[in-house]
């Protein structure tokens, strides 16, 4: 690598280890903000309330910042699958499944997404996994069967919510994969802002014509979670994700977000009492493993 690549490689680098951590912390503590706005609204609902808003302040932000907003003609399919993946399917089946499942728990089925990626880049993108990306997927595994625990036993018992869950998993890993394929004609805010806002259109119908919930649902509590979902979650973190998908391998983007159901899980204890041990405390040591292996331990050098 030449001395103006490596210049050029760090601080992209760096502002992707920053946007990881970030967006780590952010979707951690959502899980359980978003199992108080799904007590108050349908799922559907909820959705519909927070992903068009999050895609206009997006799109607004873009035109602000003098990025183009304009979609090339032969982007249009892509987009319009990449969003059917990325938002529509992952915020329809996620909602469902939180609001039938302990909010950390939830969180933890959704991200096995790296495992689908993973099998999903090795297939169709013939990417090689070297054994520290290998080491690194068993160390944050290991972290998420911890977690996982009895909800194997739950799956038979009541199915729909790891169900649920497990699908927006394989949808979001489609997503996510699809998307690296894609030679993107626009900035990443305006990508993430029309997928945003395109993924939203049939979450919003199918609310209004199945749900259609009275004013009083949106309690203090209920706007509250809307509120802190378009800001952070939605806005800041859609954005972060797809940046590191640009930045990142789709291997190592779908393993940097094991610590997210750790963090779920934490939260979910401390704020609504969900279960808290030495469990997630070791799940805590090996995903934190996985995302050392494969985001800041170096590569060995060339010879």
């Amino acid at each position: 690598m030449t001395n103006d690549a490596k210049a050029a490689a760090m601080p992209a680098s760096r502002l992707g280890v920053v946007l990881i951590v970030l967006l780590t912390v952010l979707w951690g503590v959502n899980w359980p903000v978003m199992k108080i706005g799904l007590n108050a609204l349908p799922p559907l609902t909820f959705r519909g309330a927070i992903v068009p808003v999050g895609g206009a302040l997006l799109l607004l932000l873009a035109r602000l910042g003098g990025l183009a907003i304009t979609i090339r003609r032969d982007q249009w399919k892509p987009l319009l699958i990449a969003a059917l993946f990325n938002v529509t399917g992952w915020h329809t089946t996620s909602a469902f499944g939180i609001s039938f499942m302990e909010s950390g728990r939830a969180s933890v089925i959704a991200f096995t997404m790296p495992v689908w990626s993973v099998l999903m880049s090795v297939f169709f993108f013939d990417e090689r996994l070297s054994g520290r990306t290998m080491l690194a997927l068993v160390c944050g595994l290991g972290g998420i069967g911890i977690l996982l625990g009895g909800d194997i036993a739950t799956l038979g018992r009541a199915p729909l919510g790891p169900l649920f869950m497990l699908a927006s998993a394989v949808l979001w890993a489609a997503g996510t994969v699809y998307q690296k394929k894609i030679d993107w004609a626009m900035p990443v805010l305006t990508l993430t802002a029309w997928q945003l806002l395109l993924g939203s259109l049939p979450i919003v119908g199918l609310a209004l014509f199945y749900e259609s919930p009275g004013l009083a649902a949106f309690t203090p509590a209920a706007l509250g979670a809307i509120a802190f979902n378009i800001v952070g979650p939605l806005c800041f973190c859609y954005y972060a994700w797809f940046k590191i998908v640009d930045l990142y391998p789709a291997t190592v983007a779908g393993v940097s977000t094991l610590m997210v159901p750790v963090i779920g899980v934490i939260s979910g204890g401390l704020a609504l009492g969900e279960p808290l041990g030495l469990g997630e405390i070791a799940a805590l040591a090996l995903v934190g493993s996985a995302i050392v292996l494969v985001l800041i331990v170096p590569k060995t050098p060339a010879t």
